[in-house]
C-alpha cells in the first residue's frame, strides 16, 4: 500500500499499512459485484495535539482516524481512491477516479472491479458485518454519485459506479450479458480521459460540459451510452444526464441557477447535411442563443451550457446507413432548404427570483425554447416532399436601474425604487418546403416569421410613471424555386467540367432568406408588417 500523500499535520505514518483483518465470508453481492475480503489500515498515532486541532478534515478525532479498504491492493485505482479521499470536500473525491476505474477495468480484461474505503475512529477495527453494511449503504445512498452504462454491438453492457459520502468512497465496474473482445476493451479504455473530463467539468465553477469522445462513439462498436451524475459542487448541487443511442442524443443539467435540456432525434440519418452545412446551421443557432440571452438578460453561464451541448452533440458525424426499406433517400439537392441538422428540442429555464421586496409580484425570470421538426412524405423520383419547421420562444422579465451608472439595490425604502421592469414575449419560426412530381421539382418555398413584444414599467421613488408596450412583427414568404433551379444548374456544370460540387457555396449566401431569425429587423426582403 502506498503511503498517504497529505495527512492531517498531527498524524504520521510510522510503518507501512498492514492488513489487520479480513472478512471471512460475504455471501451477499454488493451492486451486482462479488464481494472481496476487506482490510482495515491504521494510518498513524496521535502526536501532541492542540485543542484547536482536535478534529481532522473528516470530522473525527485526528489521532484515531483509520481507513478500512474493501480490497488490500497497491494498484493505480486504489492509489487514486486514496489520494481523492483526502480531498477537503466530498465533492472533490472523484478527481482521477473515473479514468482510473476504466483503465483498470480494461487492463484486467473486463473482469469485475470493486473497491471502497471508509474512515473510522476508535482503537478497534470495524466489525466485518458493519463494514459490509456500510459498503452497501454507500453504493445505494451516496451523497455524490456517477453512473455510466455502455452497451456494445455484441450485446454486453459495461456498468460503472462512483459513489461518495462523508466517510466513504466506493467504485465498481462490471459486465452483464456477455464478455468483451480485445477490440472492445481497447475502445472502452479509450474513453477513460473523456469520462474523467466530463466529471471534472461538472465540478467546475461554473459547471462546464466537456463530453469529448463520449459523444463520438463508433456505432459499429457501441449501440448506447448512458451517464448520470448527482454532485455537490462549489456552486451547489448538480444533476446531470447524458443519453446516446440509435434513437436519441440528449443532455440535461439542473442546478441552483436553473435547468438546461437538449434532445436530438437521431433516427433519421438522411437529414444530416455535410459538415459545412451543419456548421452554418450551428453558428446561426449559437447567434440566436446569444441574442435571446442578451435580450432577456438571461444567466450567461446557463446559456453557455446550452451552447456547448448544442455544439458538441450536433458536431458528431453520423455514418450509420439508412435502412434499405426507407424509400425517400434524400440527396444534397433535397436537403438544399434544410438546416442539415437532426431534429431537436432545446430549452433553458432559469430559477425565478423576486428581487424587489416592495413588489413581490415582479419576478425575475428567463425561459427559452427552440426546436426543429421535419416531415418527409412520398418516395424519391416520384412524389417526394420535405418540410422543415424551426421555431423559438422567449419569455423573460427583469429589473434595471433608471441610472445605468448606479447599481440597482431594491429594498423597502421608496428611495431605492427607481427602476424599470421589463417583460419580454418573443416568438419566431421558419418553414421550408420542397416537393417533386414524377421526379421533377415543382415547389420550393420558404417563410420566416418573427414577433417581439416588450412591456416596460418605469418607477420613480416607488411611483409608477409609465407603462409602455412595444410590439414588432414581420412575416416574409418566398418562392425560391427559380433560385434553386439556377443553383442546381450551375452545380451540374461544375461537376461535369471540373468534377467539383459548388452547391453548398452557391446556397451559402442565400440561407439568410430561410433560416430561423428571431429579430424582425433582420428578416430581409419585402416583409408584410403586422401591427
Amino acid at each position: 500500500m502506498n503511503s498517504l500523500t497529505a495527512l492531517p499535520r498531527q498524524a504520521q505514518i510510522l510503518t507501512p499499512p498492514q492488513s489487520t483483518y479480513s472478512l471471512a465470508s460475504n455471501a451477499t453481492n454488493i451492486a451486482g459485484v462479488p464481494t472481496i475480503p476487506s482490510t482495515s489500515v491504521t494510518l498513524g498515532e496521535t502526536t501532541t495535539v492542540n485543542d484547536s486541532e482536535t478534529y481532522s478534515r473528516l470530522g473525527m478525532l485526528s489521532g484515531q482516524v483509520r481507513y478500512a479498504w474493501e480490497v488490500d491492493s497497491q494498484d493505480k485505482l486504489t492509489t487514486s481512491l486514496q489520494t481523492a479521499f483526502e480531498a477537503s470536500r466530498t465533492s472533490g473525491r472523484f478527481k482521477g477516479i473515473g479514468s482510473a476505474l476504466i483503465e483498470q477495468f480494461a487492463q484486467n480484461g473486463g473482469k469485475n472491479v470493486s473497491q471502497s474505503v471508509f474512515a473510522f475512529n476508535g482503537q478497534s477495527p470495524l466489525d466485518p458485518a458493519e463494514l459490509k453494511l456500510q459498503q452497501q449503504y454507500l453504493r445505494e445512498n451516496p451523497d455524490n454519485q456517477v453512473t455510466f452504462s455502455l452497451t456494445t454491438s455484441s450485446g454486453a453492457t459495461i456498468r460503472l459506479l462512483l459513489a461518495s459520502g462523508e466517510k466513504g468512497l466506493a467504485v465498481s465496474a462490471e459486465v452483464e450479458g456477455g464478455t468483451l473482445s480485445a477490440e472492445e476493451l481497447k475502445a472502452v479504455g479509450n474513453l477513460a480521459d473523456s469520462f474523467q473530463s466530463s466529471i471534472d467539468g461538472l465540478h467546475e465553477a461554473p459547471p462546464q460540459l466537456k463530453l469529448g469522445a463520449l459523444v463520438k462513439l463508433d456505432p459499429k462498436m457501441f449501440t448506447s451510452l448512458q451517464m448520470t451524475a448527482k454532485l455537490e459542487t462549489p456552486t451547489g448541487g448538480q444533476v446531470f444526464a447524458l443519453t446516446l443511442n440509435g434513437k436519441e442524443r440528449s443532455v440535461s443539467l439542473a442546478g441552483p441557477s436553473g435547468q438546461v435540456q437538449l434532445g436530438l432525434d437521431t433516427r433519421n440519418v438522411e437529414l444530416l447535411g455535410n459538415s459545412s452545412q451543419r456548421k452554418t446551421a450551428i453558428d446561426n443557432y449559437l447567434a440566436q442563443f446569444d441574442a435571446a440571452q442578451n435580450r432577456g438578460r438571461g444567466e450567461k453561464n446557463l446559456m453557455g451550457l446550452l451552447k456547448d451541448a448544442f455544439t458538441q452533440l450536433n458536431s458528431v458525424d453520423d455514418n450509420r446507413q439508412q435502412p434499405a426499406q426507407h424509400l425517400s433517400s434524400l440527396n444534397d439537392k433535397d436537403r438544399a432548404l434544410l438546416s442539415g441538422l437532426a431534429d431537436f428540442k432545446a430549452s433553458i429555464s432559469e430559477s425565478a427570483t423576486r428581487s424587489n421586496p416592495m413588489r413581490q409580484d415582479e419576478v425575475d425570470s428567463f425561459t427559452f425554447q427552440t426546436s426543429q421538426t421535419t416531415t418527409i412524405k412520398g418516395s424519391a423520383l416520384r412524389d417526394l416532399s420535405v418540410e422543415q419547421t424551426q421555431a423559438s420562444k422567449l419569455n423573460a422579465s427583469f429589473h434595471r436601474s433608471l441610472n445605468p451608472m448606479t447599481e440597482l439595490a431594491l429594498s423597502n425604502d421608496r428611495k431605492s425604487q427607481n427602476y424599470t421592469y421589463h417583460l419580454i414575449e418573443d416568438q419566431a419560426s421558419s418553414t421550408t418546403r420542397l416537393a417533386y412530381d414524377e421526379g421533377l421539382l415543382v415547389e420550393a418555398s420558404a417563410s420566416q416569421q418573427a414577433s417581439q413584444k416588450e412591456r416596460i414599467l418605469s418607477y420613480m421613488n416607488g411611483d409608477l410613471k409609465s407603462d409602455v408596450t412595444t410590439p414588432k412583427s414581420v412575416t416574409q414568404s418566398r418562392n425560391v424555386l427559380n433560385l434553386l433551379e439556377d443553383a442546381f444548374k450551375q452545380d451540374r456544370t461544375s461537376q461535369q467540367n471540373l468534377g467539383v460540387s459548388l452547391l453548398e457555396d452557391l446556397l451559402q449566401s442565400q440561407r439568410s432568406k430561410w433560416v430561423l431569425q428571431a429579430d424582425p429587423s433582420k428578416i430581409i426582403g419585402d416583409p408584410m408588417i403586422i401591427s
